[in-house]
């Protein structure tokens, strides 16, 4: 068995050189047979990826090594250049969230995520999420979620903070992520919304305050946004919150926080192989904490899957 490291030495504020460092110590103990590569911008653990899978079929496994940001660009990769045997991917989180790896069920401890690649006998299988946004015609993938509304403008906010790299830093990425929401829940408007899941028909919503499609149940660091759905099914999950007033809104946000939002009599789920919604006026939109802008989105999710060298907890 011969890996492939990837390593986002930036990721999670450096983080991601010091978890490197403890890595290679560990695999050369271990006389595990690996190279690896390094990530030095962004876009560039897409390239790399997608260069491993064209380029060395003596590779068996891609480990990447950073955060979920990192993991996004290398499946993304793998996904646009599929050789004839997918190359299945591990992961030994590194970043400020780790979302995916809570998901999946990945240590976030170096050594204890390195024990599940290297211990692991067989391929698992991880749903992807796919997006095609007619407004602007982009597409991609989300391994975490796609968000439009107020988590979208959280992450706006959070991503143009001049205290976000401390905060980060200081391992306080969550108590970052809950204060921004807190200033966002004044500002953000309601829109209206256009919901279609396939075989069921359409549903409008015309105060929509949130809107996130779900690969998995965690969101912003930990906090459980959709607590029934797994990486391993083969369908998503699109939770829509109506406002209906400023203080049915507060006790909304308020289950966000908790990981219980599922709960509140003015959030609707929807849960589907195929989804679609378009809404107006613009919103911010992000996918897994990338922003995608701000405009009327017109999305087309859809899953796609990928074999994954890991067993997880």
């Amino acid at each position: 068995m011969k890996y492939m490291f990837l390593i986002n030495p930036l990721a999670g504020s450096g983080k991601g050189r010091q978890v490197w460092r403890q890595l290679a110590l560990l695999l050369d103990e271990q006389r595990v047979d690996y190279e690896k590569v390094t990530s030095t911008r962004l876009g560039h653990p897409r390239q790399l990826a997608r260069q491993v899978a064209q380029t060395r079929p003596d590779i068996n496994c891609l480990v990447v090594v950073g955060g979920d940001g990192t993991l996004h660009e290398a499946i993304a990769g793998l996904l646009s250049n599929r050789r004839t045997s997918t190359l299945p991917v591990a992961y030994v989180p590194a970043g400020t969230g780790n979302d995916f790896a809570r998901g999946y069920g990945i240590s976030t401890r170096p050594r204890q995520a390195l024990r599940q690649i290297l211990e692991n006998n067989c391929r698992h299988v991880i749903k992807v999420g796919r997006f095609y946004d007619h407004a602007s015609q982009k597409q991609g993938i989300f391994l975490n979620n796609l968000g439009i509304g107020f988590d979208a403008a959280i992450v706006h906010a959070t991503n143009h903070s001049r205290a976000k790299d401390f905060l980060n830093h200081h391992h306080l990425g969550t108590f970052s992520y809950i204060v921004k929401a807190v200033r966002v829940l004044f500002t953000q408007p309601i829109f209206r919304v256009q919901v279609n899941v396939a075989g069921s028909g359409e549903q409008v919503f015309d105060r929509a305050f949130l809107l996130i499609a779900s690969n998995h149940h965690f969101i912003g660091g930990g906090i459980r946004v959709a607590p029934d759905q797994r990486v391993d099914q083969q369908q998503l999950e699109l939770v829509v919150l109506a406002k209906a007033g400023r203080l049915s809104i507060i006790r909304s946000i308020i289950l966000f926080a908790c990981g219980r939002l599922p709960g509140s009599r003015h959030t609707q789920v929807f849960r589907g192989t195929k989804l679609r919604y378009h809404l107006s006026p613009a919103q911010y939109g992000q996918v897994d904490g990338e922003e995608l802008g701000r405009h009327a989105f017109e999305l087309d999710l859809s899953c796609t899957s990928y074999p994954v060298w890991q067993q997880p907890r």
